[in-house]
This record gives C-alpha cells, sequence and structure tokens, in this order.
C-alpha cells in the first residue's frame, strides 16, 4: 500500500519538475556504501561482539531456568505443598529476571539499538555529509536509496547509481581529516619537544646555579677559615710575645739578682777604678744565674699570686716604654744640638 502511495507522488514531482526543465535524477545505496567503509565494519564488529555476549549470557539463563524445571519436574511427587511452591516461585523469578535482562539488551530501547546508533551513526552521518555536498556541487534535483525498501522502487540505471562517487568522496574528506590529525599530532608533539627542551635548559640552569652558589659558598667557607687561621695564628704570636717579654722580664730579674748578689759579697770591686782592665774577674756562670739563685728565685716567683704577675709584667713594659722614650729624647736632642752647631759653623 505504502508503494502504491509513493510512486504517484514521486511521477507528479517529476511531471512538475519536467514542465520547469531538466531534471537530475540519481540512486545510492547506503547498503554498499557502509560495507565499503572500514570503519562501519569495525564498529559493526565490536557491536556484534557485544550482542554475542549478551546472547551467550540470555542462554545461560535459559539453560539455568531448563534445569530448575527438569529437577521440579522429577521431585515434584515428593515434595510437599509448601516446597513445590516456593520451586515455583523461584523459577518464576528467575524467568521475570531473564525477560527483563533481554528488553534491556534487546528491547526497542535496550542497549544494542543505543550502542548501535552509539557506534555507527557517526559513520551514517559521514555519509550523508557526502551526499549532501556532492548534491550541492553536482546539483541533482532528486536522489533516492535503492537500500530502503520503503520507497518502492522496481528499478533504477546503473548510470544513476552516485554511490562509487560518494564513496570517494567520503574517502577524500577521510584523508583530508587525517592530515588536519597528523598536522595536530606533529604540531603537538613539536610543542611537546619544545616543552621537554625548556623544561632541560631550566633544569640545566637550575643545576648550574646550585654549582655556582655551591662554589661561592665554599670559597666563603675557605676566606671564612682563612680569616680564623690568621686570627688564631696573630692570637698564638700575641701569647708567644707575651711569653717571651716574660722571659725577657724573667732574664733582667735574674741578671739583676746576680748583680745585687755579687755586690753583695765582693763591694770592694764595685770602687776600683774603670781603668782596671786586665783585673781579674770573679767567677760567675755569666749572666745566668747559679742553681742557689735560680732556685730563690723561682721560690719567689712561686708566692706570687696571678694579679701580682700580671702587676709585675705591666710594670716591666712600662719601664721598657719608658727607656725608648728617654732614648729617642735623647737621639732627639742630640740631633738637635748637631745641627744648631752646623748652623754656627755655616754663619
Amino acid at each position: 500500500m505504502k508503494k502504491l502511495v509513493i510512486l504517484p507522488v514521486l511521477i507528479f514531482l517529476t511531471t512538475i519538475m519536467s514542465g520547469q526543465g531538466r531534471i537530475r535524477i540519481a540512486s545510492v545505496d547506503m547498503d554498499y556504501i557502509l560495507e565499503k567503509l572500514p570503519e562501519y565494519q569495525s564498529a559493526l564488529k565490536e557491536l556484534n561482539a557485544r550482542a554475542n555476549r549478551w546472547k551467550a549470557e540470555i542462554e545461560r539463563k535459559e539453560k539455568e531456568i531448563k534445569d530448575l524445571k527438569d529437577a521440579l519436574e522429577q521431585e515434584k511427587v515428593l515434595l510437599t505443598k509448601e516446597l513445590l511452591q516456593e520451586k515455583e516461585e523461584e523459577i518464576a523469578f528467575k524467568e521475570k529476571e531473564l525477560l527483563k535482562y533481554q528488553l534491556e539488551k534487546f528491547g526497542p530501547e535496550g542497549d544494542y539499538i543505543l550502542q548501535k546508533e552509539h557506534l555507527v551513526t557517526p559513520v551514517q552521518d559521514r555519509v550523508f555529509n557526502a551526499v549532501a555536498k556532492l548534491l550541492k556541487t553536482a546539483k541533482y534535483d532528486i536522489v533516492f536509496d535503492k537500500a530502503n525498501d520503503k520507497l518502492g522502487l522496481i528499478y533504477t540505471s546503473p548510470k544513476l547509481d552516485i554511490s562509487d562517487k560518494i564513496l570517494k568522496l567520503i574517502s577524500k574528506e577521510k584523508g583530508k581529516e587525517q592530515r588536519i590529525k597528523k598536522n595536530k599530532d606533529r604540531k603537538a608533539k613539536q610543542k611537546e619537544k619544545q616543552s621537554e627542551a625548556a623544561k632541560r635548559r631550566a633544569e640545566l640552569a637550575a643545576k648550574r646555579k646550585a654549582e655556582r652558589e655551591a662554589k661561592r659558598k665554599a670559597a666563603l667557607e675557605a676566606r671564612q677559615k682563612l680569616r680564623e687561621t690568621k686570627k688564631k695564628k696573630a692570637e698564638d704570636n700575641k701569647d708567644n710575645k707575651k711569653i717571651s717579654d716574660g722571659e725577657a722580664t724573667e732574664k733582667k730579674l735574674n741578671e739583676a739578682a746576680v748583680t745585687k748578689d755579687s755586690k753583695e759579697q765582693k763591694p770592694a770591686e764595685s770602687h776600683k777604678s774603670n781603668n782596671a782592665k786586665t783585673q781579674k774577674k770573679p767567677e760567675t756562670y755569666g749572666k745566668q744565674l747559679t742553681p742557689e739563685q735560680l732556685k730563690a728565685f723561682e721560690a719567689q716567683q712561686k708566692k706570687l699570686t696571678p694579679e701580682q704577675k700580671a702587676a709585675q709584667r705591666k710594670a716591666e713594659r712600662e719601664a721598657r716604654r719608658q727607656r725608648i722614650l728617654e732614648e729617642r729624647r735623647k737621639r732627639k736632642a742630640q740631633k738637635n744640638k748637631q745641627s744648631n752647631n752646623s748652623d754656627k759653623e755655616n754663619n
């Protein structure tokens, strides 16, 4: 009935358009086009794999229900009314669950239909877009789908079939999309390489900065260590100078003690004339103390407190400073005297 309705409509449209001029008619075979597309076959293969898994699950549930029914039929005469009713309710529940599962997977709004739309619709949209583009450039007036039985077409000339043109256009568009995608991937890889290079440069700069910082820190530590060494050396020299000054003071004290002892032992010798150089000097240990004098001096030093020793050293330094100043004054006065004498002679 539908075919009979569609054909007069097509004849009527053809008659109207023929009055307006030449009519361009073409036909396509959507099934043929879809079968030639690898992405459609891949999507269909994935969809069939899912459908086969769902069918296997349905068959397993059906077998389980059949086994329960067979077992119930054999045990029916042995079961009480309550147990029989319980078994039957269990089987009814499993049948209900099986029906629900079948509707979820293969019903009008089931997963199979939804997955088919999800997997196949993008491919079909690609085909329809190619057809629309070809119709726009070739300016066809009417295009029929030979795979659609609802149109009721009896025969179409192969000359009108533009399915291969559609496939070529789809392949061309697909190649263009692949080139665009390839360019995007290439740019993304270049960007990634640039980011990696920038990251490596940043890491290298950070490493060099850390090395410079470590060298600077090591140099600072070396200079600090050198300053501490010099400071310690200066303190050691100062301590050594104090010790040497103390030894010199002690030596002078020893000499003074020797002089005093020699004066007490031989007072007559102090009144002798300076010209008696041939007279023999008394036997001593030279400028050193005798063992008895040294022992007496050490005993005397042990009796002194640290404060007294410090005061003694201070007094010795002050006396030495005064002597040096006195010698400088004498040299200066002598120099001034010589200068005055030379001025007088010149005058």
